[in-house]
């Protein structure tokens, strides 16, 4: 029976490797999967040693107090690769913890087969980890494809698969329409629609809302006709929100300007929203592929920042930019992120509609750069291959 070892560090990865393992259940129904997943994993019958959703930190001090156990998390690993010797070892993103458990098991097993699907934007900041890629992954199966460019210059055997935002995204006719999306919130279908995405952490809520409170006060006073909907990614998040809302005195306002969309409601907000106030992440290439012009702006705690700043290699940070190669959209980071410069490229928008619509043609075009194809084909494929199992397989048969 062949065994896999799989590692992924959070929900995203848990999602598309979950595509992935079930296409390999399906090709050899009898593989032996287990590691470290989310509820996704599970739910294709891995065996799940620890739930990645512990993983959900960001910043150094957000991470400092779960150190213990990412140590605690990595020795069972060890351990467990040692006891079950898998066939070979399937690594997603989560690059913090992935490339020195690459390190390890290398020196290890020099033979052992390692996959990593999804890469650590290794080119986004402190590009020598390259070198550990390209000394012990066997195989680099990316989601971009300006990733297979630069990791094949560096001498690493990388192959874009495709995004699985070219799946994932449901059709049109699947959403609500925005008569449909206004009526269900209590919104003015003619009024301007303003959809916000705080964050998914609590860290990135208490960031954000400060800001987000103040650029809505602003906008209001400007554009009493403005509408918000805040999008709560899951219920504590939500509560998170509601704290802030208090906070900052927003209350007299929800219900009347101020809006949520409940967990499972992000794709109908952005289908059906004018303009998007947008945290950096998956986020904005969700929002570029729905065509939505966007304000993405971000702020964390100044240590993490002032590292990734040292070490960072490219200019952009939005995804929307960095596979346009442009600044398309703004982007408001740490000090840019304030109130007055939401404000600003807001108003710019609503009272420009021409150049809303040409920035959402443009934004659209980057469809193309993603791939076609299913992701989860491709990376299957690749997998089987150097497993050694392609033939059997394609015969519907089992490795004994």
């Amino acid at each position: 029976m062949t065994s896999l070892f799989v590692m992924v560090g959070d929900l995203s990865a848990d999602k598309h490797t979950a595509h992935v393992i079930a296409n390999l259940k399906k090709a050899v129904p009898d593989i032996n999967v287990w590691g470290v997943g989310g509820p996704a994993l599970a739910e294709q019958g891995m065996e799940t040693l620890f739930d990645c959703q512990t993983f959900s930190v960001i910043g150094i001090f957000g991470t400092i107090k779960y150190l213990p156990y990412i140590a605690k998390v990595r020795q069972t690993v060890l351990d467990e690769i040692e006891k079950r010797k898998p066939d070979a070892i399937l690594f997603a993103d989560f690059g913090a913890v992935n490339l020195r458990l690459c390190k390890e098991l290398r020196n290890r097993y020099p033979q052992l087969p390692i996959i990593y699907f999804i890469s650590p934007q290794v080119w986004g900041s402190r590009p020598w980890r390259i070198k550990t890629v390209d000394k012990t992954v066997t195989k680099m199966l990316v989601i971009y494809p300006f990733e297979e460019t630069l990791y094949k210059r560096r001498g690493v055997d990388a192959m874009f698969v495709g995004n699985p935002l070219t799946i994932d995204l449901p059709k049109p006719e699947a959403l609500s329409t925005r008569g449909q999306f206004c009526r269900k919130h209590g919104l003015n279908e003619n009024d301007p629609v303003i959809g916000i995405f705080p964050g998914s952490r609590k860290q990135e809520i208490s960031a954000h809302m400060p800001v987000l409170a103040d650029a809505i006060r602003w906008l209001l006073a400007e554009r009493p006709n403005c509408q918000f909907v805040i999008a709560a990614a899951k219920p504590m998040i939500k509560d998170a929100i509601n704290t802030r809302i208090e906070k900052y005195n927003l209350t007299e306002l929800v219900g009347k300007r101020l809006f949520f969309a409940e967990p499972g409601e992000n794709y109908d907000l952005m289908a059906n929203a004018d303009i998007l106030w947008a945290k950096s992440g998956t986020t904005t290439l969700e929002a570029a592929l729905f065509g939505k012009p966007m304000l993405i702006y971000y702020r964390g705690d100044w240590p993490s920042f002032l590292i990734l700043l040292a070490f960072k290699t490219i200019k952009r940070i939005g995804w929307p930019n960095l596979l346009a190669g442009m600044g398309l959209v703004p982007e408001l980071v740490m000090l840019d992120c304030r109130p007055e410069k939401l404000v600003k490229y807001t108003l710019d928008w609503l009272d420009v509609p021409a150049f809303r619509e040409n920035l959402s043609k443009q934004l659209q075009s980057l469809r193309s750069e993603l791939g076609r194809g299913n992701f989860a084909d491709n990376a299957t494929k690749q997998i089987l291959s150097i497993l050694k199992l392609n033939d059997k397989a394609a015969l519907g048969g089992t490795r004994q």
